[in-house]
């Protein structure tokens, strides 16, 4: 054993020596005695400046402002520079195909089918975003909108939709129906103990966002990608026949202006609204509360109200769009969606940012945040301003009194025809 060890410190010794006569000379040089070329140091990065066109409002801007200098600040070389564009639609139909300066476009996340069938926005996910990561990092109905004809288009930013608000002056937790049968039992029991008031409100009459909810619900739908409309069908009937119901139950006539009004002045229970009458009910000092709104009696689902809001785009004038997505999924981070939360009280679409703690101990904003994961995207298509109009009428018709097989067929034919005309 000694020898063999003796003999293994030899070799070593051996092999040092060996590879000392390789290097042909001092530490540093090569076998030739030249010396070993210097790295090539990492190029500086190119400086950037992404255009951003917006419409937020001022009193929103300041923490969008921090979260763009944060952003300059960890990226040395990017300079965002915030364009407050008022009339936006019609200013990027010239402003984009004439090469302006416009590198994102902070818009209407429905508006995301015009934009793209025009050429105005470019899909994101030609630059490695993908449907999985949209829907892992977004809740669903946010997601979705930003999925047009099989491509990414975008990221959503902040998200509104209705839902339930009441009076607890009025009613309790305990009253709020869960079904759509249970509304109708209890708003009738309800308006006849209280001469004068009603249960449940909304602009019922006539407003087809307001009353998508039940369509939706109900397994009917407005208009998809294709073209194709959904009014008359079983699913449609379920929803109209469900609608006119609500006349004999709430104040004649009923748009927006007069639920609200018999909201704040204590004379209806419930209403169905979105976050933006918040403001509305705590400049008032109204003791209210939230709730999800209920299931379509006859199939179970919930009413699925219309999900919109604002999402940020990238139009074919960037140079880098690599950079502007690294700043966009910044900006829909769970972090900068706090931070939004914190200060605008937006209604994020990030999952992270829904289901943490801060969050989740601002009531208001978490509960929109839950509906909104309950609806369905206000469809981004072009053939939708085709059925405002159409499904307008219906409400109107139904609210009149007529039947309903005979209102969906005149709506399904019109907003056909409305369709046709935009192909």
């Amino acid at each position: 054993m000694v020898r063999r060890v003796g003999f293994l410190t030899a070799l070593f010794v051996l092999i040092v020596a060996l590879a000392a006569c390789g290097t042909g000379g001092p530490a540093g040089q090569s076998p030739q005695g030249q010396a070993q070329p210097t790295p090539t140091p990492t190029p500086e990065p190119q400086p950037v400046t992404l255009t951003i066109w917006h419409g937020w409002q001022p009193e929103a801007l300041t923490a969008v402002e921090g979260l763009m200098r944060a952003y300059e600040a960890q990226h040395p070389n990017v300079h965002i520079d915030l364009v407050h564009v008022p009339d936006m639609a019609n200013r990027v139909i010239s402003a984009i195909p004439g090469g302006e300066k416009v590198d994102i476009l902070a818009f209407g996340m429905d508006w995301v089918g015009r934009l793209a069938d025009k050429g105005l926005i470019v899909p994101v996910s030609d630059h490695g975003v993908t449907r999985d990561f949209m829907r892992n990092t977004y809740i669903g109905p946010a997601a979705d909108a930003m999925i047009y004809k099989g491509k990414v288009w975008g990221f959503p930013e902040a998200v509104e939709c209705v839902s339930w608000i009441y009076n607890k002056a009025l009613v309790g937790a305990q009253d709020i129906p869960k079904t759509t049968d249970e509304l109708l039992a209890k708003a009738r029991d309800w308006n006849a103990a209280h001469p004068g008031q009603f249960f449940f409100v909304y602009p019922a009459q006539n407003d087809p966002y307001f009353s998508a909810p039940w369509w939706y619900g109900a397994g009917a739908y407005f208009v998809k990608e294709d073209g194709a409309v959904g009014l008359e069908s079983e699913a449609g009937l379920r929803a109209a026949q469900f609608i006119a119901q609500l006349p004999p139950l709430m104040p004649q006539p009923v748009d927006y202006v007069a639920a609200t009004a018999l909201f704040k002045e204590g004379k209806a229970a419930i209403i169905q609204n979105g976050p933006w009458f918040i403001p509305e009910l705590q400049a008032l000092g109204m003791n209210y509360g939230l709730a999800l709104m209920p299931e379509f009696g006859a199939t179970g689902r919930r009413a699925a109200p219309f999900v919109s809001g604002k999402a940020l785009m990238i139009t074919p004038n960037c140079e880098r769009p690599d950079v502007a997505i690294d700043l966009l999924k910044y900006f829909t981070s769970a972090d900068a969606q706090i931070a939004l939360a914190k200060a605008n009280r937006a209604i994020p679409t990030n999952k992270a940012a829904v289901a943490s703690a801060d969050v989740q101990a601002m009531p208001d904003v978490a509960h929109f945040a839950a509906q909104a994961a309950l609806g369905v995207p206000l469809p981004t298509t072009p053939y939708m301003s085709g059925l405002w109009e159409p499904v307008t009428a219906a409400l109107e018709a139904l609210w009149a009194g007529q039947a309903p097989e005979q209102v969906l067929q005149e709506a399904q034919a019109q907003a056909l025809k409305n369709v046709a005309a935009l192909r």
